[in-house]
């Protein structure tokens, strides 16, 4: 077993790997009252485009979805009964990227380890579950629709890009849900829930010697095809925004506002993605967060009743979103685009928000679950746990910030806004 430290942060993963290829990561927390496991499987709703060996396929969007809600039921009943018996919750979500299963519990490791594992890597599906399981998905999906903050968060990946498949909900649509076979079910199982392409997490208090022994005991049991490593479809985004501004009328009492910009990752002179994220969340807590001038500026005038930021890097692109919650947004929308034009740090603020950063990331660690979320993220984004992120947060200088906002040119924007439905 390998010991990963923390740099600067008293911390310890523990990384392990079974015969067949699944990794182990453990974070063991002598104080936490209960553990948290998830295993998860690289594979996420904009996988419906890949190679395996020598031939193409494409399957409906939302197949992740519908396999994960499908990957509960055993032979004997559903995953969901036997954690209930034993007073630990089971639960599931699927992301852009990945699938992950996760339970929660205070008692009986052993039990539900092996059932965790049991379950999601024993298949057991067919032809009337996935006809029962479409009306169940469907519903769902309409509720996704009439959310308002779904309504933007796809809305704004629509307006940005042509291609890229984040403007297609995670559900898939109603057509999709209906079209999903038990053949494609089947070739996404069989093709990347692979202990190869999988990863488990333990965060919590056990001990990990017993927890890397349970592990590989369960594994030894399974018998998994040779990995055929298949491969994604790349697509290729143009530069150049679907829609510059859209307006909706729907069921909200106050305006919604979301602007997004997409930038070209090439733009910015900064190639190490991990020190990028650091430094736009930097740039934009400093110019749009609950301290900084323009938040309450807006406060103070009663303009916003919220106001916040997301970025990402997708694909070739870095993007970022401002969300705002006003009655006033023909007033406020062009201060938040006039705010871009005139991004700034000095010093004192750097400091400052590095302080809050680091302050924050050490009492992140006091949270099994969100330990747990951030070694997932390392892995599906880096391919690896980060074992120097405080020494990383203190390294930044004046100059890489500035570097940063001089490569954030305000060219492709969108602006998405909700207002309440007319009478």
């Amino acid at each position: 077993m390998k010991k990963i430290p923390l740099k600067g942060l008293n911390e310890i993963v523990y990384y392990d790997e079974c015969e067949n290829g699944l990794p182990i990561l453990l974070w063991p927390h002598e104080k936490a009252q209960g553990y948290y496991l998830t295993l998860s499987v690289k594979y996420g709703s904009l996988h419906t485009e890949f190679r395996k060996g020598n031939k193409n396929y494409q399957v409906p969007n939302g197949v992740a979805h519908f396999l994960e809600h499908l990957n509960f039921q055993e032979e004997d009943g559903d995953a969901q009964t036997f954690y209930q018996k034993n007073g630990s919750d089971v639960n599931a979500f699927t992301t852009f990227l990945y699938t992950s299963y996760e339970v929660y519990g205070s008692d009986f490791l052993k039990e539900n380890l092996e059932h965790l594992l049991d379950f999601v890597m024993t298949p057991y599906f067919d032809q009337k579950m996935v006809q029962n399981e479409k009306n169940i998905i469907v519903e769902e999906n309409k509720m996704d629709l009439d959310n308002p903050a779904n309504m933007l968060y796809y809305g704004m990946y629509r307006n940005l890009f042509k291609k890229d498949k984040h403007q297609y909900y995670i559900t898939g649509e109603k057509k999709d849900i209906l079209k999903t076979t038990l053949e494609d079910i089947q070739l996404v199982y069989d093709t990347f829930y692979h202990p190869a392409n999988m990863f488990l997490i333990v965060t919590g208090q056990f001990n990990p010697y017993e927890v890397v022994h349970i592990v590989k005991e369960n594994q030894k049991m399974k018998d998994f095809p040779t990995w055929t490593n298949p491969k994604f479809k790349e697509i290729k985004e143009p530069a150049k925004i679907v829609k510059e501004y859209e307006e909706i009328f729907t069921n909200v009492e106050i305006p919604k506002i979301r602007l997004g910009i997409k930038i070209p990752r090439k733009q910015f002179k900064e190639s190490d993605n991990v020190k990028l994220r650091f430094l736009l969340t930097l740039i934009l807590n400093s110019n749009f967060g609950s301290t900084s001038d323009l938040y309450e500026e807006l406060m103070e005038q009663d303009l916003i009743v919220g106001l916040s930021t997301e970025k990402t890097i997708v694909g070739d692109y870095v993007v970022i979103f401002v969300n705002a919650e006003t009655k006033y947004p023909d007033e406020v929308i062009p201060l938040l685009k006039q705010a871009f034009q005139h991004l700034k740090m000095d010093e004192k603020t750097l400091n400052r928000k590095l302080h809050s950063a680091i302050a924050n990331m050490v009492l992140g660690y006091d949270d099994i679950v969100e330990v747990n979320s951030g070694l997932q993220e390392q892995i599906i984004y880096y391919g690896k746990v980060l074992e120097d992120q405080k020494e990383l947060l203190n390294s930044l200088t004046l100059e890489d910030v500035h570097n940063v906002i001089s490569s954030i040119r305000v060219k492709e924007m969108s602006t998405m806004v909700l207002k309440p439905n007319k009478n």
